[in-house]
């Protein structure tokens, strides 16, 4: 069974693929120069909307803020970019 810095980790990675797969949406929009920014800005509050889903699962004291920086946002950012570099690319 995994502990809770994995549960944490496990519930970001999914989010990561989720809003990594549609932030080729929001980038290829046609916002010019203002496309990159937006997209960076969907995937930060995807990354807010799952810490606060890994809260109320996992509860709101189980782990503190630098633990969810390393579970959470790190591993929700490093697939959802990769995510969607391989959308973008047409790979996927």
């Amino acid at each position: 069974m995994l502990d809770v810095e994995g549960k944490c980790c496990l519930i970001h990675t999914i989010g990561g693929i989720i809003f990594g797969y549609f932030a080729n949406n929001i980038y290829t929009l046609g916002l010019g120069m203002f496309s990159g920014v937006a997209t960076l800005i969907f995937i930060f509050i995807g990354s807010v909307i799952f810490g606060h889903i890994s809260a109320k699962i996992l509860g709101e004291e189980s782990i503190d803020q630098k633990q969810w920086f390393s579970c959470g946002v790190l591993p929700f950012f490093l697939v959802a970019i990769i995510v969607w570099i391989l959308k973008y690319n047409g790979i996927i």
